[in-house]
């Protein structure tokens, strides 16, 4: 029997590659008032790109792609687009016209605190929430100073505010030079400023420091601690003998339930907190309860205490005055604006 082998040849089938879309090169121009702004960054989907000295960005689009194109910094505001890059290339460049949130309107005053002169100047934010300038977008927020080393906030609560800056960083032959670069406007300061109490300062809305309305919790805190400290003290030296040689703080356990009571008060102040002389829009002014605080602190000297511990709670009188010499630094409200 005789076998015959046979060869087959299979034909090699080669994929053809998916052409690549083209692409359009566009360029957008933002403005305000028809004045470009450089500095300001702008998103190209999750893309960020930041307007050079004519206000414009550059960059290459697929045309068979939707794009949106809106503000990557909302102090400075406009309307997203939302096209595709065939689109966006047919009428490059793309104008965008947009608003600023924040503005200076008044010139740079003086004022005067604890004897010292000061350069204030004004801001007013047309939002109802807090708005912020990072100062790594530097074109956007940069004092320039004699010094070289006056600085900007990068944080503006929602109505009239300001800020002030030492006047020695602007002086300069007998007067004062500088200028405040801020969202596309030049704010210079004056040779020789007014008196802002000729004109009255603006302002609606100052900043609380966050930590401010944590001082009523963080000195409760230090004083539990420097309670609980002499206690053991008392407990090392035989001064305290506990009971059948257990020991129990009873600052402790008052103290965390007076920590609550604080926590809680303030359970709503995570957001930016300001001292406004009238509520914005969508934000809240609330009471700060001083003596329901100091009633709090109080209850952690009250009740027995164990013998040997006497000398420690009869520190109360004075670590009761002391935390109402502290509660005077927080405000006597406060309003809480959501963030933007």
């Amino acid at each position: 029997m005789t076998f015959t082998a046979t060869v087959t040849n299979t034909a090699t089938v080669t994929p053809t590659p998916t052409p690549t879309p083209p692409s359009v090169g566009v360029v957008f121009k933002l403005s305000i008032s028809e004045t470009p702004i450089a500095g300001v960054p702008i998103q190209v989907n999750t893309e960020t790109k930041i307007t050079d000295q004519n206000g414009e960005v550059s960059t290459s689009l697929i045309t068979t792609s939707l794009y949106t194109i809106s503000s990557g910094l909302e102090a400075i505001s406009f309307a997203e687009l939302l096209e595709t890059g065939t689109s966006f290339g047919a009428r490059s460049p793309v104008t965008i016209e947009a608003k600023r949130l924040l503005s200076s309107v008044d010139e740079p005053c003086r004022l005067v605190m604890d004897g010292a002169p000061y350069t204030y100047f004004s801001v007013v934010n047309s939002s109802d929430r807090s708005l912020s300038v990072p100062l790594h977008y530097a074109p956007l927020n940069t004092l320039y100073s004699v010094t070289g080393q006056a600085v900007p906030p990068e944080l503006f609560g929602p109505g009239g505010s300001g800020f002030t800056v030492p006047e020695f960083h602007f002086s300069s032959g007998g007067g004062l030079s500088g200028r405040w670069s801020f969202l596309g406007q030049d704010i210079i300061v004056p040779f020789d400023p007014v008196v802002c109490a000729d004109r009255g300062v603006p302002g609606s809305c100052v900043l609380i420091e966050q930590e401010t309305l944590r001082i009523p919790f963080n000195y409760t805190r230090r004083v539990i601690i420097k309670l609980v400290n002499r206690s053991l003290s008392a407990a090392k030296t035989g001064r305290w003998r506990g009971t059948g040689g257990k020991f129990t703080i009873p600052f402790l356990s008052r103290g965390a339930a007076a920590l609550r009571s604080m926590e809680m008060t303030f359970s709503e102040s995570s957001q930016q907190n300001f001292v406004c002389e009238v509520t914005p829009r969508s934000c809240m002014t609330k009471q700060v309860p001083k003596r329901a605080l100091v009633k709090s602190f109080s209850k952690i000297f009250e009740g027995k205490v164990p013998r040997g511990l006497e000398h420690v709670a009869q520190t109360a009188k004075r670590e009761v005055a002391a935390f109402e010499r502290q509660l005077q630094r927080v405000p006597n409200s406060y309003t809480s604006c959501p963030s933007g």
